[in-house]
């Protein structure tokens, strides 16, 4: 027998819920358009390759991925940037820079389900191709905080930290890419004391202390990081220098406009693709980030493009919606019904239902082939409290009856004084 219950790990939403994830979708989508960002819309299901390829070992232990009929390895997309990547290498190339664009859609992950975290789920994101500059840094985070802003969750924190550092030292104790992931990844999961006992047995004394004052969050100052960095090879420390004086430059500017931005240097992200700035939401009822993001300058060139240096984020609707608990969906309009009282009017009422719908009045025709005394209580069961009634009458003289039920009172109104008389009540 067919199971009523979704699969484990997602969920059915209808009525209130539903509205309250196409809210944060809507303002989100209101927002990000206001800054130039056009829509795109990407397959759900994708070569398992252009997900695996940098998704980070946790991205490709969770993937839904299956072989299909024509003996293609697929999966369901478990976040969008490689998809939008792959549009751009189709598609976009050739369109002036930066190139902005946003997406809102359905994620798969096989993760174990527990309170915040589904396998069906939603995100609504931006990236930027096509700049390198702090200015295009300062814009995604800025549309960020401008989300939250939006929709009054003003009580979060925006972590932010530079991966471009982890690397950069990395790379001086010659470490492979894979490497680098894997400990990238050891430390996003908080193994810290695995990471400085793996580390302890390559990297000398200097850069075991810069890593380790990172990993515990030591530093707090930009002057006590390039304090830590002198002394070390020209070309490494320049680098060092560069991605850390970044780094609070952003802080800075965002701390003065009253971002709630803070500097974490052990933050780490999931995803094995990031470069440079990397950021996450955090807010003090949950214990999982609720958005993230960050840099991504070798992607495009990973699955075969040109230099293409890009930056984005993701929100995750369940997530933001989970702490917005008290989120009430204003709807003060008062609800109309037509009731037709023979289907000799039925023409009638219909062309009264298409004039409120040309106005953007919501209104529905009734349907119940009931006496009238009894679809009233039925319709007040629907919270409808407006009801044009049509009879014969009403549409030989052009007219309608029009009832309060919250009131009780009717009038009769000429077809001509319909809308005006409408939306004096609602």
């Amino acid at each position: 027998m067919v199971s009523y219950e979704p699969l484990r790990g997602m969920r059915d939403y209808f009525g209130e819920d539903a509205e309250k994830i196409r809210y944060i979708e809507e303002q989100f989508s209101k927002i990000v358009k206001k800054s130039g960002y056009m829509e795109a819309i990407t397959p759900i299901l994708e070569e398992f390759e252009l997900f695996a390829l940098k998704g980070g070992e946790e991205l490709r232990n969770t993937m839904y991925t299956f072989i299909d009929k024509g003996g293609r390895e697929v999966a369901l997309r478990p976040e969008f940037t490689p998809s939008i990547v792959r549009l751009f290498l189709n598609s976009m190339q050739h369109l002036p820079k930066p190139i902005r664009l946003y997406y809102i859609g359905t994620v798969y992950r096989y993760d174990e389900p527990q309170f915040g975290r589904y396998r069906e789920f939603r995100q609504a994101g931006i990236e930027m191709l096509g700049e390198s500059s702090i200015n295009s840094d300062l814009e995604v985070l800025s549309l960020l905080w401008e989300f939250f802003n939006k929709i009054n969750l003003t009580n979060i924190t925006i972590k932010i930290n530079n991966i471009a550092i982890y690397r950069e030292l990395f790379s001086i104790l010659k470490m492979s890419e894979d490497q680098e992931d894997h400990l990238l990844h050891l430390i996003d999961k908080g193994n810290k004391d695995s990471v400085m006992e793996y580390l302890s047995n390559i990297a000398d004394s200097k850069i075991l202390n810069i890593l380790r004052e990172m990993l515990y969050n030591s530093i707090s100052k930009e002057s006590d990081f390039i304090e830590l960095i002198k002394d070390m090879n020209d070309e490494h420390s320049k680098v060092l220098e560069n991605q850390i004086s970044r780094l609070f430059k952003i802080y800075e500017i965002l701390a003065k406009l009253n971002v709630p931005i803070k500097i974490d240097l052990s933050l780490v992200r999931g995803l094995a693709y990031y470069t440079g700035v990397i950021f996450e939401v955090t807010h003090p009822s949950v214990s999982f980030s609720i958005a993230g993001g960050g840099r991504y300058d070798n992607l495009v060139q990973l699955y075969g493009g040109s230099s293409t240096p890009s930056i984005g984020f993701a929100i995750g609707v369940e997530r933001v919606l989970s702490v917005l608990q008290n989120l009430k969906i204003k709807d003060n309009a008062r609800k109309i019904a037509i009731i037709p009282l023979n289907e000799n009017v039925i023409d009638y009422a219909l062309k009264v239902l298409f004039i409120l719908h040309e106005n953007d009045i919501p209104a529905i025709l009734n349907t119940k082939n009931i006496s009238l005394s009894k679809i009233i209580p039925n319709l007040l069961d629907m919270n409808i409290n407006i009801v044009i009634i049509i009879g014969e009458n009403e549409k030989r003289e052009n007219k309608v009856s029009i009832k309060d039920l919250t009131t009780r009172q009717q009038s009769s109104i000429s077809l001509n004084d319909l809308l005006p008389y409408i939306r004096q009540i609602i």
